[in-house]
């Protein structure tokens, strides 16, 4: 750093230090703490401050003479974990006003705050302006006489006070506290306290302050406090000291007239329904009437699904939960873990368990309820039924509540899928099919109807298979949804696939290309005509791959349209097509009608029948440069695939810039990965593809934030082939698809399961996931 840095740097945090003082916090420069790794860690100015409410530590890094982005945001990566490691939460820098605009994304996924010039100088202004904060009196206990005694107490301190506030936890759950008061930050970082008051007995148990604890953790609240004129039990102080959590005393004034807490009668509470295990020793058809709301806030429904256990009733400091398998320990550890309770197991039927899962969670209880109001006849006319799905708002509401789980899920699908004593629902999540709830099989027939009656299709007929489509509006998103029925042997099932309009479009380098493929494929998109091609199973990505493609395209200076089914988002200055075979348009249709409109990009959604192919072929081979996607295993394949729809070998050699194969494989979750060893398949795997040796990767082991599968998010594996001349010259000789990948791969085409692989290596995925999704013809014997 140059010494005119170094001074720069001095005298804003000497600035810094100056502003903190004013607002009464104790200050430190250039401070040294220890942190849990006992490493020790030097921080540019450290502020503390206990206000007689809260005791705040603020750390502040001064970053200058940084030289670009990257270091920007690698200096405050590092920032943030010594923060953590320092048991800090509350952390901010500063920064030049250009880096600090470029890296406040990624400062705010790092829960850091950042300034600039301008900001800090509002920041300085302030002391200028506002008279510095009363000094709080550290010894004064926290006794109030009443509720508006603490409010007023807080608003002189400087806090904004809400009564009956609500907050949005990180589960999603909707939590309201009797008081939340909140530092008015004066442009540096707000400090929330959640204040719940207790006064409905004379003694607090610990039950009842392990609850707020749960509500208040989730909620994510700065500090914690109960205000009560109760005494607490001695479990009950205990726990709120380890948890952090402050009493407030109300002590009402001598003169006033209150009866004492302990005169006031306490009412018996209700007697307990007694649990009694069905035959064979297990809770059966009564299980889903047993559980409390006061266990089942305790364990959320992601971990009741996760372990097939639900939380029955709490006892003292023991929570009962009935399990499919009460010896599994795992499930009983990561219980106890989480509710931090001694846990008593009760054996129950898996069925039974998942049946009071989905009736006692969330909107799956609601579900059941909207349901039950149905009067379901199995020989109800379809002219009838076709009136009821129409019209029957329990119905509408019940569908409505399955679409909105899936969309707060982050599922691509919904599948719904009768037996012979039930309709299975489940939802595709990274992927991956995940059962959420069951449904009486009465149901069936007016479920699909409703759907069948959304998506404009034959609600009568119920021997073919139907598609269609329709819109919905689920926790304030539009949502277009897919419809696919088709006939089992139990009766309709159908498939929706939600397509999320709301959503950000990704650009090319969030996809997961390495960064040779990335430069390759980038070249591919700077070639002025010919055709490129994306090629996967339904789910790979390949519309996104298309999307993040087109966003490349100058489309100030080119005319761009696409033709799609259907126009999944919505672009500023691309014409866009929708298929609607109704109104005759088609993919080959609309291709032919957009080389009539003076185009110079093409995006066709998807290359399905020999037309389009061979007039997508057309359009490359007339100076449009032309985007698609295609059914094939790998990229060779989609060549060969081109010539079974009937286009020339001669032609795809002339038209064809290359081709791009990829498939989607699950991230490690970050919050919960570590080294484990791997089976000596998938370390054989490895060493063939990257020539390394090595044992263990990242596994996820399953927590919160992955609904406990150890996966979170997704990631593009790919294969990128630039048809050059040999290979051309190969396809027109005949050769085969063998011995044209080969000559691909030694041209140095990355293989999907050597890209893969190189992903493990950086823990981003795992060897499992790529074995499992990643096409590979040298493994496929």
């Amino acid at each position: 750093m140059t010494p005119t840095k170094v001074a720069e740097k001095k005298s804003i945090g000497a600035r810094l230090s100056a502003y903190l003082t004013s607002q009464g916090y104790e200050v430190t420069e250039q401070a040294k703490l220890k942190g849990r790794s006992g490493l020790e860690h030097n921080f540019d100015v450290l502020a503390r401050r206990d206000d007689g409410f809260a005791r705040r530590t603020i750390a502040f890094a001064v970053l200058t003479g940084l030289a670009d982005q990257s270091a920007a945001e690698a200096s405050i990566f590092a920032f943030a974990n010594k923060t953590y490691d320092s048991g800090i939460s509350e952390r901010a820098v500063i920064l030049p006003t250009d880096l600090a605009k470029q890296a406040q994304e990624f400062a705010d996924s790092q829960k850091v705050q950042l300034f600039d010039e301008a900001s800090l100088q509002v920041l300085f202004s302030h002391a200028e302006t506002s008279p510095a904060p009363e000094a709080p009196n550290l010894d004064r206990p926290l006794k109030f006489v009443d509720k508006a005694d603490l409010i007023e107490s807080l608003k002189k301190t400087g806090y904004k006070v809400d009564e009956n506030a609500r907050l949005t936890g990180k589960s999603g759950i909707e939590h309201t506290f009797d008081l939340v008061a909140c530092s008015l930050g004066n442009g540096a970082q707000e400090h929330c306290l959640g204040i719940d008051i207790i006064n409905h007995a004379p003694v607090l148990n610990l039950e009842e302050i392990a609850l707020f604890d749960t509500k208040a953790y989730d909620a994510r609240v700065g500090s914690k406090f109960i205000a009560t004129s109760a005494h607490l039990s001695e479990e009950a102080e205990k726990f709120a000291d380890s948890q952090k959590i402050r009493i407030i005393t109300f002590t009402p004034k001598a003169d006033e007239k209150v009866t004492p807490l302990t005169t006031v009668p306490v009412t018996a509470p209700p007697p307990q329904m007694e649990i009694k295990p069905a035959e064979g020793g297990k809770l059966g058809r009564e299980l889903r009437q047993l559980p409390t709301p006061e266990a089942l806030k305790i364990i959320p429904e992601i971990m009741a699904r996760r372990y097939n256990a639900i939380p029955v009733r709490l006892t003292g400091n023991t929570l009962e939960v009935a399990m499919a398998n009460p010896s599994d320990i795992l499930a009983l550890e990561a219980l106890t873990a989480y509710s931090k309770r001694r846990i008593k197991a009760l054996p129950a039927d898996e069925r039974e368990l998942r049946e009071a899962i989905d009736f006692n969670y969330k909107g799956y209880g609601e579900v059941d309820k909207f349901l039950s109001r149905m009067s379901m006849s199995a020989d109800i006319s379809d002219e009838k039924l076709a009136v009821d799905a129409a019209v029957d708002a329990p119905l509408a509401q019940a569908l409505n509540l399955i679409i909105e789980e899936a969309v707060k899920a982050r599922s691509s699908d919904i599948h719904l899928e009768p037996d012979e004593e039930r309709l299975r629902v489940r939802f595709r999540i990274d992927g991956s099919l995940q059962e959420m709830m069951s449904l009486p099989i009465s149901v069936q027939r007016a479920i699909i109807s409703r759907i069948k009656i959304l998506a404009s299709l034959n609600i009568a007929d119920h021997h073919h298979a139907q598609d269609g489509q329709f819109s919905v509006t689920a926790g304030g998103r539009s949502i277009d949804i897919r419809v696919a029925t088709a006939p089992t042997v139990h009766g309709e099932m159908s498939v929706m696939r939600l397509l999320d309009k709301s959503r950000g479009l990704m650009q090319l380098p969030q996809l997961g290309f390495n960064k040779e493929s990335m430069a390759k494929y980038e070249s591919m998109l700077r070639v002025p005509y010919g055709m490129i091609l994306i090629s996967g199973p339904t789910g790979a990505g390949k519309t996104t791959t298309l999307y993040a493609s087109l966003a490349t395209v100058d489309t100030k200076t080119r005319n761009v349209i696409t033709i799609e089914d259907p126009a999944e988002y919505r672009f500023k200055d691309i014409n866009q097509i929708q298929v609607n075979v109704q109104a005759g348009i088609t993919f080959a249709s609309g291709l032919r009608s957009i080389l009539r409109l003076d185009p110079d990009v093409i995006m066709v959604g998807e290359i399905r029948d020999a037309e389009t192919a061979n007039i997508g072929v057309q359009a490359a081979l007339t100076g449009h440069l032309m985007l698609s996607s295609i059914h094939a295993n790998d990229t060779v394949g989609v060549l060969f695939r081109m010539v079974d729809l009937g286009v020339e070998p001669f032609l795809i050699s002339s038209a064809v810039i290359g081709v791009v194969a990829q498939r989607m494989v699950r991230r490690v979750c970050p919050y919960c990965n570590h080294q484990v060893e791997a089976p000596v398949v998938e370390q054989h795997a490895y060493e063939r593809e990257t020539g390394e040796k090595r044992a263990k990767f990242n596994y996820g082991t399953g927590c919160k934030s992955c609904a406990y599968t150890g996966y979170l998010g997704r990631v593009g594996v790919y294969e990128i082939m630039y048809f050059s001349e040999t290979l051309k010259r190969m396809m027109l000789d005949g050769a085969s698809a063998v011995d044209m990948r080969a000559q691909s791969i030694r041209e140095g085409m990355v293989t999907m399961m050597k890209d893969g692989m190189l992903k493990v290596r950086e823990g981003i995925t795992t060897p499992s996931e790529v074995l499992k999704n990643a096409y590979s013809p040298e493994e496929s014997f």
